[in-house]
């Protein structure tokens, strides 16, 4: 063990854990095992949801967003409380908030490393397979995959990185909702309830930003000699644009949410009327009549596919019948 770095709270309280030695090698194979980590808890779950009707009647893209559900929430849970941990058992991090160090924090950060590496997998394999547009998410979890990685394998910025993952705290609960919603569960005293301390929990982000924003601002000359440009960046400018955008934006979707009880995540099928004496689909919008060219069409998952115009004559058809004619 690398005796230049504290232990920290994690590794002084955990014994299994003293094999961790902060060196490269043992930084990316831990980042692998917690990737492995989670792709088993995937699976795991989607084993045990066979036993619900709901999650068996739903379509594949929301299966695996329903599995994906519960493993957020035990990432959201656990780098919570792992985060309060660390930055109350490791007064390294406290003294110095840009270059303080820990075996420790360390450890945590390849945790937090490993599961965006799983969600940005996850999240491209979706969207290649099923087409669910998710690029905003996948591109939220793609730049912290960069910030964290940067903060690991430069060994700095543990204190304000430890400090920004706490804003997990919400995603079990946005999770709840989503679940319950599919449950159709929305009426129930439970999903208030969750739907309630979810609002109320991104308003408390919206202190935690405040706070990251004052650490940086008061030792923002430590942060500009000794942080790297590009985690300063990232750091900076995400910090702007939740606290001055999406965390507020985000609020109000949920503080609406808690009204409307819709879910935003997936689009509904809504069956088309087919008229045949128009030879259309009413309602539809930019229809192609009578050709039997494709129409797009919004499937369960909120990607497009192809819906052929049904009692269209197809292109042989058309030609024998006016071979006939003639």
């Amino acid at each position: 063990m690398d005796t230049s770095i504290p232990e920290g709270v994690l590794l002084r309280n955990v014994p299994f854990l003293s094999a961790f030695n902060g060196c490269y090698e043992h930084k990316c194979i831990s980042c692998f095992l917690f990737f492995l980590f989670h792709l088993l808890l995937l699976l795991i779950l989607s084993v045990i949801s066979n036993i619900s009707a709901t999650y068996r009647s739903l379509h594949v893209s929301q299966r695996i967003y329903w599995n994906l559900a519960g493993v957020r929430s035990v990432f959201g849970v656990s780098s919570v409380v792992l985060s309060i941990v660390t930055l109350i058992g490791d007064k390294e991090l406290r003294d110095d908030t840009v270059l303080g160090v820990t075996l420790s924090c360390q450890f945590f950060f390849t945790y937090i490393v490993g599961f965006f590496i799983f969600e940005c997998c996850l999240l491209l394999f979706t969207e290649i397979t099923f087409g669910v547009k998710s690029l905003g998410l996948l591109a939220h979890h793609f730049i912290s995959l960069i910030g964290y990685s940067i903060g690991l394998f430069w060994d700095h910025g543990y204190f304000i990185g430890a400090l920004v993952v706490s804003l997990e705290m919400s995603t079990p609960f946005s999770c709840l909702c989503w679940v319950l919603l599919k449950m159709k569960l929305s009426q129930s005293l439970l999903w208030f309830a969750n739907q309630w301390i979810l609002v109320h929990l991104f308003h408390t982000r919206q202190n935690v930003l405040c706070v990251v924003m004052l650490v940086v601002a008061r030792d923002w000359e430590n942060v500009w000699q000794n942080m790297n440009v590009l985690l300063t960046v990232l750091l900076v400018g995400g910090a702007v644009i939740m606290l001055g955008g999406l965390n507020p934006y985000w609020t109000q979707k949920k503080t609406e949410q808690l009204f409307t009880r819709e879910d935003w995540n997936f689009i509904p099928i809504t069956p088309l009327p087919y008229n045949i004496a128009t030879n259309r689909f009413d309602g539809f919008p930019n229809q192609v009549n009578g050709t039997g060219t494709k129409l797009n069409a919004v499937n369960g998952t909120g990607s497009k596919v192809s819906r052929s115009l049904p009692g269209s004559p197809s292109k042989k058809a058309k030609k024998r019948d006016s071979k006939k004619v003639n």
